[in-house]
């Protein structure tokens, strides 16, 4: 008796297990270099986003911090492959397609 109920538990406990397929970034992308813009306010970083889920994408995006406020570098060469987080800039920025990132790291 005491050994099938020991099974029993092992058979739940693996049977309650599964697998993480939860990509720890959404995204790729490249840091392509800084943008001075058409404006002062305008500018950031640039980034091509390479598997962007959007309708119709804009050939970069912005993103309004620098390389040390992203936890890169700031003499890292550009280009720079990176995994990211990030989701559209909805305030009045967003109109020139800054993004917001949550969580970025360097690609070697």
């Amino acid at each position: 008796m005491k050994t099938l109920l020991t099974a029993v538990c092992l058979v739940l406990i693996f049977a309650g297990c599964k697998k993480n397929t939860v990509a720890p970034y959404q995204s790729e992308g490249v840091l392509t270099g800084y943008d001075l813009g058409e404006c002062p306010t305008c500018g950031g970083i640039e980034i091509t986003i390479k598997n962007d889920p959007t309708t119709n994408p804009p050939p970069f995006y912005r993103i309004n911090k620098t390389l040390g406020q992203l936890g890169i570098s700031e003499n890292a060469a550009f280009p720079i492959n990176v995994s990211l987080n990030w989701k559209r800039d909805t305030t009045a920025q967003g109109f020139a397609n800054f993004i917001i990132v949550s969580k970025i790291k360097v690609n070697n």
